[in-house]
C-alpha cells in the first residue's frame, strides 16, 4: 500500500476591509505570542527537548490554572490573554517547530555546513524565522464551515480586544483536491496574508497509486512520457509505448514569465548603468531578483501541471527526463547566455517529482548525452541548423524538430530501463590510426523498435510451435530481458 502524503490546497477568502483588519491582527499577535515562546523554549530547551509531553510541558511555565496559579513567566500568560485554548497550544507547536529547526540548523553551521553543503568563509549564520508563521485554525473551535464548504467562519480577534466569530466568508476557487462532499477538512487548514489576498491554506493527505514496476511493463502494453526541456521551447513532451511507437507529443512554452523576467532584467541593466561597477558581495536590486526567482518558480510549476495533465490523458505511467545536475551551460553570445540562464531544469523536475508521486507515476533520469546529436530513427548524427535551432536534418535528408528529436530518445532509455535492456553500442566508421576513437551511436528510440520486432518475431515462433494462439510470450521474455539489443 503506498504510504499517504499531504498536500496543500490554498483557496482566497472574500473578505471586508473591516474583516481584513482582524486578520491581520490575529495574525500579528499569533507570531507575537510565538516569537515570546521562541525565547522561553530556547532557555529550557535541555528539559523540553527530552519531554515526551511538549504541549503540557511548556503550558507548565505559563499559563496560570486553579491547580497551578503560581507559574515561571506570568508575563508570557498575560501576552496570551483571552487567546482561544486551540490557538495557544498551536502557537506552542509552531515556536517547538521553529526552534528545532533553527537549533539543528545552527549545530550544522558550527560543524562547517549549510544546507548539506561546506560553509563558505563569511556566511551568515542560521537565523531564527517566524516570516511565514501563521495560525491553524482548527476545526470547531477556531473555524466553521458553511454547505458545501463553500463559506467559512473563523475566530478572530477583534479591535476591542475580544476572540468572536466572523461573518460567514466566500471560499473562492475551484476544489482539487478538498473533497467539499466530506464538509470539513480532516487536516487543520492556515490563515495565510499574502499581499492583498487572504487565503486559507487546506492540507489534504493522499494515498496515491502503486507505481508500476518494471515487470509490469516487461509484461504489459505501457506508456512513457519523456521531456526534453529547451531553451527555444520550455519543454517538449512525447507519449511513447513499450513498443517504441510515438502516441503524442506537445510543445510548451512560458512565453509570459519570459517577457516579465526580460523586462525585469532591463530593468537591473539600466541601475547597473547608473549606480557603475558592480562590487562582488554588496546586494544591488535584490527585490527585483526576488520577482525575477518568483517569476522562474511560477513558470516551472506551471509548466509540471501542464505535463503532469499531458501524461494523465493519454495514460502514461512514468516520467523521463534528463539527468542534468550540476551540468553548466555555456554560450558564445550574450542573448544566447541570457536564454540558458532562463533554463529551469532542476526547479521543473523537483516540480514534477511531487506532482508524480501524487499521481503514482515514477520519474527516471537518463544520461543525457547524445539525445539531440543522433537520429531517433537510427539513421545517424543530425547537422543542427545555424539559423534555425530548433530544425535537425537527419542523414537521410529528412528534417525533424530538434527537441522533439531528442525527447523520443530521451522516451527510448527510459523505456530501456524499465524494460531491462542493456543495449549493444554500435561502432561508427573508423579508419586508419589516426582517425581518432571510435564513435559509437548511443540508444535510441530505433533500438526500441527492432527489441519489440525481436519479442514479436519469437511470439510467433512460439504460437507456430505450438499450434494455437495462447502461449503469447516467449520463455525468454518472462523472466528480466538483459541480453543485448540486436544480439
Amino acid at each position: 500500500m503506498a504510504p499517504v502524503i499531504f498536500r496543500s490546497e490554498g483557496h482566497a477568502l472574500g473578505v471586508s476591509p473591516a474583516v481584513r483588519e482582524d486578520v491581520e491582527r490575529t495574525v500579528a499577535a499569533f507570531r507575537r505570542v510565538v516569537r515570546g515562546l521562541c525565547g522561553v523554549m530556547l532557555v529550557h530547551w535541555a528539559d523540553i527537548s527530552h519531554g515526551k509531553v511538549k504541549c503540557a510541558s511548556i503550558e507548565d511555565l505559563f499559563h496560570k490554572t486553579a491547580q497551578r496559579p503560581q507559574v515561571q513567566y506570568p508575563e508570557l500568560g498575560r501576552m496570551f490573554g483571552k487567546m482561544p485554548s486551540y490557538l495557544r497550544r498551536a502557537a506552542i507547536e509552531q515556536a517547538h517547530g521553529a526552534v528545532s529547526s533553527f537549533l539543528s540548523n545552527w549545530n550544522n553551521f558550527l560543524d562547517g555546513q549549510i544546507g548539506g553543503r561546506d560553509r563558505e568563509e563569511g556566511a551568515r549564520p542560521p537565523r531564527l524565522g517566524l516570516n511565514n508563521v501563521y495560525p491553524s485554525l482548527y476545526g470547531g473551535n477556531m473555524i466553521l464551515y458553511g454547505t458545501g464548504m463553500r463559506t467559512v467562519q473563523i475566530k478572530l480577534l477583534g479591535a476591542d480586544g475580544q476572540w468572536r466569530f466572523s461573518e460567514p466568508l466566500r471560499v473562492k476557487g475551484r476544489f482539487v483536491r478538498v473533497q467539499p462532499k466530506a464538509a470539513k477538512l480532516d487536516q487543520s487548514p492556515s490563515l495565510i496574508v499574502r499581499g492583498a489576498k487572504v487565503v486559507l491554506s487546506c492540507p489534504v493527505a493522499l494515498r496515491p497509486r502503486n507505481y508500476v514496476t518494471n515487470t509490469d511493463f516487461v509484461h504489459g502494453k505501457h506508456r512513457i512520457c519523456s521531456v526534453d526541456v529547451g531553451i527555444n521551447t520550455a519543454a517538449t513532451a512525447a507519449i511513447v509505448d513499450s513498443t517504441g511507437t510515438v502516441i503524442a507529443r506537445t510543445f510548451l512554452t512560458c512565453g509570459r514569465h519570459n517577457d516579465q523576467r526580460d523586462a525585469l532584467a532591463s530593468v537591473i541593466a539600466a541601475k547597473h548603468r547608473q549606480s557603475g561597477p558592480h562590487v562582488r558581495g554588496q546586494k544591488h536590486c535584490s527585490a527585483i531578483h526576488r520577482r525575477i526567482e518568483g517569476l522562474s518558480l511560477d513558470a516551472a510549476r506551471t509548466l509540471a501541471s501542464r505535463l503532469a495533465a499531458f501524461a494523465a490523458q493519454h495514460g502514461a505511467k512514468a516520467f523521463a527526463v534528463e539527468d542534468l545536475k550540476g551540468w553548466k551551460p555555456k554560450g558564445p553570445s550574450k542573448q544566447q547566455r541570457k536564454r540558458f540562464h532562463r533554463f529551469q531544469h532542476r526547479a521543473l523536475i523537483q516540480a514534477l517529482a511531487l506532482k508524480a508521486q501524487e499521481m503514482g507515476l515514477r520519474v527516471l533520469e537518463v544520461y543525457a548525452r547524445g539525445t539531440s546529436r543522433w537520429a531517433y530513427d537510427g539513421s545517424g548524427k543530425v547537422i543542427r541548423s545555424k539559423r534555425n535551432a530548433q530544425l535537425a536534418t537527419f542523414a537521410s535528408g529528412k528534417k525533424y524538430n530538434a527537441d522533439l528529436n531528442g525527447a523520443l530518445n530521451i522516451a527510448a532509455r527510459g523505456l530501456a530501463m524499465l524494460l531491462w535492456l542493456k543495449p549493444k553500442e554500435m561502432q561508427g566508421a573508423a579508419t586508419g590510426k589516426s582517425s581518432g576513437a571510435v564513435e559509437r551511436m548511443p540508444l535510441v528510440l530505433a533500438d526500441i523498435w527492432a527489441h519489440a520486432r525481436l519479442l514479436r518475431g519469437a511470439s510467433n515462433r512460439q504460437v507456430s510451435s505450438d499450434g494455437h494462439q495462447g502461449r503469447g510470450m516467449s520463455p525468454d521474455v518472462d523472466a528480466p530481458n538483459t541480453a543485448p539489443l540486436g544480439a
